[in-house]
């Protein structure tokens, strides 16, 4: 029997596969290899499902990173775990998230709480490296615009540019930091 877990996983693969039009529940349970009944023993109905769908992406993919990257003191360490949390990030699936949020406006609430939730963890190691609100800002935006930017143009494709050009960020953020210290 197909776990909630399962029903998440598969709708991501989903979504990063054929985009959000191909969400839908016959595919999903087809994937999974279960019936409509099996379904419904979890969710109560598809728009049950794909409420609690974006509260995990919101949950796993956003909320728990800003508790692990604050964990860190120093705000290049923090940068440097987000780096490793954008490369992590299912690419393919979070761009047609995107794309499903530009048509219906409960997805736009969630994907609007993620930009916002991941803006502000970025921007609070920023301010610790700038003493310019300015300046910290705009790092952040560098970096998100780098996130989103990537997953719109390359849909994951070619991860090895993505993590070069997001370490050159990190490399900036640490030669800032390590100018502020002397």
């Amino acid at each position: 029997m197909a776990t909630k877990q399962d029903y998440f996983d598969a709708a991501f693969e989903l979504l990063a596969e054929q985009g959000y039009s191909a969400l839908k529940q016959a595919p999903l349970c087809k994937r999974l290899r279960v019936t409509t009944g099996s379904f419904y023993h979890y969710f109560d109905n598809w728009h049950d499902f794909t409420s609690q769908l974006l509260a995990h992406w919101l949950s796993e993919r956003t909320t728990q990173l800003v508790k692990i990257a604050q964990q860190h003191r120093d705000p290049t360490d923090q940068v440097e775990t987000l780096v490793h949390f954008a490369l992590e990030l299912p690419h393919r699936a979070e761009a047609a998230i995107r794309v499903w949020s530009k048509i219906d406006p409960e997805v736009r609430a969630v994907q609007d709480a993620v930009d916002s939730q991941r803006m502000e963890v970025v921007l609070q190691a920023a301010r610790m490296i700038f003493d310019d609100e300015e300046e910290a800002l705009n790092h952040t935006r560098w970096g998100l615009y780098l996130l989103t930017g990537y997953q719109q143009l390359d849909a994951g494709e070619n991860l090895a540019a993505f993590e070069w050009v997001v370490r050159r960020l990190l490399r900036d953020l640490q030669d800032a930091y390590a100018k502020r210290g002397t």
